[in-house]
């Protein structure tokens, strides 16, 4: 596992993350938030997934490095053979390189010859395919590991009924601890509690996050997520509770891992 101490994205765009980076981007917020001991419990659904995206990367890297030595192809038939290799070696990772050496045979064989021209090209492919089947993993580990998940109209309803509680004060005890959030905007409602399908998304740190999570909805934050609550959009906020010292590594870890400076943390620098 990475040290969530040593993780660093290194500014690098979302288009061109690779598969390791987004295994050390989970990897270092399953660390920093404390998530692998109290949510991925052995065995669980949690725990298979986050051990799925913690092998894949060396497993996929394996796959990106042999392609091209088992299998090189003529060039003429580049295209076609770029999109069955790229279509068959992923899914033969989990059988092993035996499967992954005949996944590329074959499609070089069906091309009807051999060329380097093309190695260049299915390379490309391969890590492509790579790269999404990582940031898949990573968005479904983190999300489905959140320990608090709700949609803006609770957490608007919560923060009122706690503010009753408090005689009339601003709220600011409801969830006021240190962290970081995330908050996406889906096309629909979510179902089986699947929030990795999202449109847009935001991460924010602070050390009052039920505060920060309520000025971004009432306008006082972030103005693209105000909007989507303004227009009445699918939001929800997920919940990554932290120690301070760690908030800075955190907020980078989850950027990189779930795209975030693609889309509401554009702009964002390290």
């Amino acid at each position: 596992m990475v040290n969530p101490e040593e993780f660093d994205s290194q500014d690098i765009p979302s288009a061109e993350r690779s598969a390791d980076m987004y295994v050390d981007a989970v990897n270092a917020v399953i660390g920093l938030a404390g998530m692998a001991a109290p949510l991925l419990v052995p065995g669980g659904k949690a725990a298979a997934v986050a051990g799925a995206v913690v092998k894949a990367a060396p497993v996929i890297q394996g796959v990106a490095n042999q392609l091209p030595k088992i299998a090189p192809v003529v060039a003429p038939a580049a295209k076609n053979v770029v999109g069955a290799a790229a279509e068959k070696a992923p899914d033969a990772v989990a059988a092993g390189f035996g499967k992954v050496a005949a996944a590329a045979k074959g499609a070089a064989e069906a091309a009807g010859g051999v060329a380097a021209g093309a190695r260049n090209a299915v390379q490309g492919a391969i890590d492509v395919r790579a790269q999404e089947k990582a940031r898949k993993l990573a968005r479904k580990t983190l999300l489905d590991g959140a320990g608090i998940r709700m949609s803006s109209t609770s957490f608007m309803e919560n923060w009122d009924v706690q503010s009753k509680l408090q005689e009339g004060s601003t709220g600011e005890g409801y969830l006021n601890y240190c962290g970081c959030y995330v908050i996406i905007t889906c096309d629909g409602a979510v179902h089986k509690d699947d929030y990795s399908k999202y449109r847009e998304i935001y991460v924010g740190k602070s050390t009052n996050m039920g505060a920060s999570i309520h000025d971004d909805f009432v306008g006082k934050g972030n103005a693209d997520v105000y909007a989507d609550v303004k227009y009445k959009q699918h939001v929800y906020v997920l919940l990554y509770p932290c120690s301070e010292d760690k908030l800075d590594q955190l907020e980078e870890s989850l950027i990189t891992a779930l795209d975030a400076d693609a889309s509401y943390n554009h702009g964002f620098s390290s």
